[in-house]
């Protein structure tokens, strides 16, 4: 028998079948969408692998630089959208991510179309394309220690923009699920655990409420010294009075007329270390949204600690 006619130990050799022996080959399914809720349909531009359109130019990233170096970016066209870094190179290397990390924030809570930007941005998110958005540094300028009571905040150049109806609703929107999730963290603690501080200096979960709510009516009082500050009953938790302030605060700013949103107010009263510290409607809309933001990256945290003492 020659070599080429001896038997294959693996047996005969038979030519390939354009069949399958384990049936035709399922259809592959899209993957995913990691922040869809549970049962819903995959979106068109997934199916079809189309990449999103990205934003037409790249995000502003306002930059302020406190004295000893530590920088704080805000990012306008975003509501709320605010980040520390140890100075401002850092800040700029991080800015991408941290715009990625707040949009995937909106989806998980259905604040996706929160404005039309966002819109775009958190559907190159969902289609895994955020590492293509771009964060650009429009201004810099130098500010006070960050987020320190009493110490004053830049006035940027964005600021003298006055903010439409939609755009403020917007800001409030926003604020309104930060102010959900907050009553979510304190949802499980005692009067008594949110009562605790941390150390002598520090305020506890009801004493950060209270001042979260002395901030929103603060605000508002940048732009018009004769605002009153209401009081609630006389039982009314914390939480609840920071919800009734924010009510409050988008009725008024909603109902300051549009040609009056880009004046330059200077508070008489409840001053800064900087007596001429210059407001705008614009930049007391931005804080609002950006102080509520900085608070709940803290709160998990806090949350966790009162529970454990």
């Amino acid at each position: 028998m020659s070599e080429r006619e001896r038997p294959s130990p693996l047996g005969p050799y038979r030519p390939k079948r354009e069949e399958s022996p384990f049936g035709p080959r399922p259809k592959r399914q899209p993957p995913r969408d990691p922040f869809a809720p549970p049962g819903a349909e995959p979106e068109a531009d997934q199916v079809q692998r189309v990449r999103p359109r990205p934003p037409e130019r790249p995000l502003d990233l306002l930059v302020e630089v406190a004295r000893g170096g530590a920088a704080l970016g805000h990012v306008p066209r975003l509501p709320g959208l605010c980040f520390r870094a140890g100075d401002a190179t850092q800040l700029i290397r991080i800015a991408p991510s941290k715009v990625v990390e707040y949009l995937r924030w909106l989806v998980d809570e259905n604040l996706g179309d929160l404005n039309l930007l966002a819109a775009a941005m958190t559907r190159l998110v969902r289609a895994g394309y955020g590492a293509e958005i771009q964060v650009t540094e429009r201004e810099r300028r130098d500010g006070a220690p960050l987020w320190i009571s009493g110490n004053p905040a830049v006035l940027f150049d964005l600021d003298h923009r006055p903010l439409g109806d939609e755009e403020v609703r917007a800001h409030f929107r926003f604020i309104r699920q930060v102010l959900r999730r907050m009553r979510v963290g304190l949802a499980g603690l005692a009067s008594g655990q949110r009562a605790w501080k941390p150390a002598p200096d520090r305020r506890s979960l009801d004493e950060t409420m209270t001042h979260i709510g002395d901030c929103v009516w603060w605000y508002c009082s940048r732009i018009d010294d004769a605002l009153p500050e209401t009081a609630g009953p006389p039982d009314e938790e914390p939480i609840e009075r920071v919800g009734r302030l924010v009510e409050e605060a988008a009725e008024f700013l909603l109902a300051v007329p549009l040609s009056a949103r880009a004046e330059i107010h200077v508070p008489a009263r409840f001053l800064t270390s900087d007596e001429r510290e210059p407001w705008t409607h614009t930049k007391a809309c931005r804080r609002q949204a950006e102080h509520f933001w900085e608070h709940l990256q803290g709160l998990p945290r806090a949350v966790k600690m009162a529970a454990e003492a």
